[in-house]
């Protein structure tokens, strides 16, 4: 979990901390990539058994489109508007995905059972081979992360966050990058949810709650905006450590309420801060000076 947290984290960081879109519904994404990879790879209720690695390919595919669909209206918005209207996106999907009316397509509140183990090679995967794959889609996100992030389109998602007015004089198209952002960011969403769903062999509706968007959001606020090393610690404070107080059951929620409150105070800036890339000439210190 402290894995695939890591990839929703750089799918979230994409939209918020580098296009500076307020996205809460990040859950609905998830749940598009998850229940992909189970409708298509389940005995019920379709019985398609595509297998993993196709499925997870139509699940990413199928974020995307949720992305685009998402983003297409609310390109005009921004701020806590942008945060509601995202937020009931996301409960419209769980709720949808919680209907009675749906269980003949979706499972319903039931979910979606037995999904198919992926194999490699013909053999079917075992823990360590999920951590493997996990190890290696974080690390392909990382490295997409970082390319986007010094490519044009990356200087083009920074310039809107800081000033979409500016940004769109100076020739960007604001509409199609932070579309774009969105469409990435879905990506990311899609690849964790569809490792998600094959791992437990299940998913329902309550995997995909308002609570997963927002332990998404905290993990990319608490470890520091535009920041991969801040993300995985995050991921590590938020979703790690909860399970090492699980023993603690009737006082976890409390020490962790406590520790977050603790290191907001100590490092609101996050517990991994990004730090920004420094453009002065050398000898320009003296320039500096006399101004």
């Amino acid at each position: 979990m402290v894995g695939l947290y890591v990839i929703l984290g750089i799918g979230l960081n994409i939209m918020l901390g580098l296009s500076g879109q307020f996205m809460i519904g990040i859950a609905a994404l998830f749940a598009m990539g998850a229940y992909s990879v189970a409708l298509l790879n389940s005995p019920f209720p379709h019985g398609l058994l595509w297998g993993f690695w196709p499925s997870l390919a139509v699940g990413v595919v199928m974020a995307v489109i949720g992305g685009l669909l998402l983003g297409l209206p609310i390109m005009r918005l921004r701020g806590d508007y942008l945060g509601i209207v995202t937020l009931g996106f996301g409960e419209i999907i769980r709720i949808l995905l919680n209907s009675d009316l749906l269980t003949d397509i979706t499972g319903g509140p039931r979910g979606i059972q037995n999904i198919q183990q992926p194999t490699f090679l013909g053999q079917p995967f075992t823990d360590v081979s999920y951590a493997y794959l996990i190890i290696i889609a974080m690390a392909v996100s990382i490295f997409l992360y970082y390319r986007l992030e010094k490519s044009r389109t990356g200087r083009a998602w920074l310039s809107i966050k800081e000033d979409a007015l500016v940004a769109r004089a100076t020739g960007v198209d604001v509409q199609k990058y932070k579309l774009l952002a969105l469409c990435v960011g879905a990506a990311f969403a899609g690849l964790a949810g569809g490792i998600f769903a094959a791992r437990n062999q299940f998913t329902g509706p309550n995997d995909h709650t308002l609570m997963v968007s927002i332990n998404v959001l905290s993990v990319v606020i608490v470890g520091g905006l535009n920041s991969i090393p801040g993300i995985i610690l995050g991921s590590f404070a938020l979703r790690g450590l909860p399970e090492l107080l699980r023993e603690l059951e009737t006082y976890r929620l409390l020490v962790f309420g406590a520790l977050l409150v603790f290191m907001m105070l100590v490092r609101p800036e996050g517990l991994w801060p990004s730090t920004r890339p420094n453009l002065e000439e050398k000898g320009s210190s003296g320039v500096k000076e006399d101004i």
